[in-house]
């Protein structure tokens, strides 16, 4: 079923999936651990009582949280950083030729590519749910993490972004129940052995990686071959290109959508100025929600934490409360403040697909102009879905495009800003974050809402604008 991407990124592991041989080092060292997800990890490994250390050249909040728990954290890659450690735990966007990673393959260290550390870890939970799909999986995960502690459940959490609920991108807890992320670049989930996969939609994206569309729906599909015997999917009955994976699995599935027709869906749809009362219905089961998060598109989203929390026989009482207590995630559709009175809003909206959705969300609460600042993420993204992007940026009033933002890449493809702004009506390209905050502030009103929308850097605008 699974066939090769068209490049391999990933560095390979030297560990096979030994669950008990995991469990015996007692030395950690995270090359890149300011990560979101390498920081959570080695916080919780920490809490465990492991030796942790790390390297990484940022300098932030997230690198002050490791040292206050007393992670060393060494600034510069180097060899040293790397001795007396028994396992090496790196990212995908590490290259080949650093220096930590030199030393252990020299000196037999095993290594251990992130995902892999992170399967492991949540395999030791009996009711593990993974989160995966093109879109949203941050705010099915964080909806699940208010659904659970509304429900006193004490669910363990990693999500990629900060939560007021819990505190921060992690939590610990004390029961069975443990809710992540499940990315598929580089076929990272591959690695997972969970009990529930939720699976929110699939669509282009990582298209450096993937072939085309029918690689990633069968990296989708391969996703499922890891779950427990005893475990299900819960998957997105509306999405035409989820099919696949439906025919595919051959355990337990539940679907979710809009339509009747699935096991999990919504009736009596209302949407006041972008916020969306309905009843959702689970076999004979039913509840009226009211969410607290702008968008028709959060609807689909709230079906599918809803679903996997009503399998696992929670309280309509409960997920109500859960997902009416969600007010949103750090940078998605995080209002950071005002200028001339207009809502200044931080978004992480980078796929086409999003960024409509978020779009559609800002003009139906929007008193007056839409403005975007879209910052692209990636080359090679831009490159592939250039029209797709047009068409989505479309939607706002006022679109200001900024450069693009490489990541991880270098411009293999020769893509340029100009391209995607000559195909949109009255687009203005503005390189420095200085000169669109003044721009912005020449120009909105109130009732305005302008959207600092981007996976990169384009969210520092809001120091420069709000009031």
């Amino acid at each position: 079923m699974y066939t090769e991407p068209k490049k391999e990124v990933a560095l390979l592991s030297i560990i096979s999936h030994d669950f008990d041989q995991y469990k015996k080092f007692s030395h950690i060292h995270f090359v890149g651990i300011g990560g979101v997800s390498m920081s959570s990890l080695a916080l919780i490994l920490k809490h465990q009582g492991k030796c942790v250390t790390g390297s990484d050249s940022g300098n932030g909040p997230t690198i002050l949280k490791l040292k206050e728990a007393g992670i060393p954290v060494y600034p510069e890659h180097t060899t040293e950083n790397a001795v007396g450690c028994d396992l090496l735990v790196y990212t995908a966007a590490i290259s080949d030729n650093n220096p930590e990673l030199v030393y252990a393959r020299e000196n037999n260290i095993p290594m251990m590519e992130r995902a892999v550390l992170l399967g492991y870890m949540m395999a030791e939970f009996k009711k593990s749910i993974a989160v995966s799909g093109t879109h949203g999986k941050t705010t099915v995960t964080s909806l699940l993490s208010s659904i659970f502690k509304a429900a006193d459940a004490d669910p363990t959490v990693m999500v990629g972004a900060n939560l007021k609920a819990i505190g921060g991108n992690y939590c610990i807890g004390k029961s069975e129940y443990a809710i992540y992320e499940a990315c598929e670049y580089v076929n990272s989930f591959h690695h997972f052995y969970p009990n529930c996969g939720i699976i929110l939609n699939i669509d282009e994206d990582h298209l450096d990686f993937f072939k085309d569309l029918d690689a990633i729906q069968k990296s989708f599909a391969r996703f499922t071959d890891n779950f427990d015997e005893d475990g299900f999917l819960v998957i997105n009955g509306d999405d035409e290109n989820c099919r696949c994976v439906r025919d595919y699995y051959k355990g337990t599935t539940l679907t979710f959508g809009i339509g009747a027709n699935n096991d999990c869906y919504a009736e009596n749809i209302t949407i006041n100025s972008g916020y969306a009362s309905f009843d959702i219905h689970f076999k004979d089961v039913s509840a009226r929600v009211d969410l607290k998060i702008l968008g028709k598109h959060n609807i689909l989203n709230a079906l599918a934490a809803a679903c996997a929390a009503f399998a696992y026989g929670l309280t309509a009482k409960d997920i109500k409360a859960g997902l009416e207590a969600f007010t949103g995630a750090d940078r998605r559709f995080e209002l950071k403040g005002t200028c001339n009175g207009a809502w200044v809003i931080d978004d992480y909206a980078h796929h086409p697909t999003e960024i409509r959705a978020t779009l559609e969300s800002a003009k139906q609460a929007a008193e007056g102009v839409v403005y975007v600042v879209f910052q692209p993420h990636t080359f090679t993204r831009t490159f592939y879905l250039m029209d797709e992007f047009a068409e989505a940026l479309s939607i706002a009033d006022r679109t200001i495009l900024t450069d693009i933002y490489a990541a991880r890449e270098i411009n293999k493809v020769g893509v340029n800003i100009l391209n995607l702004r000559d195909r949109i009506e009255n687009a203005r390209y503005i390189s420095k974050f200085e000169d669109i905050a003044a721009t912005l502030k020449q120009e909105l009103k109130k009732g305005d809402i302008a959207i600092l929308m981007g996976a990169g850097n384009v969210n520092q605008i809001a120091g420069l604008l709000t009031e």
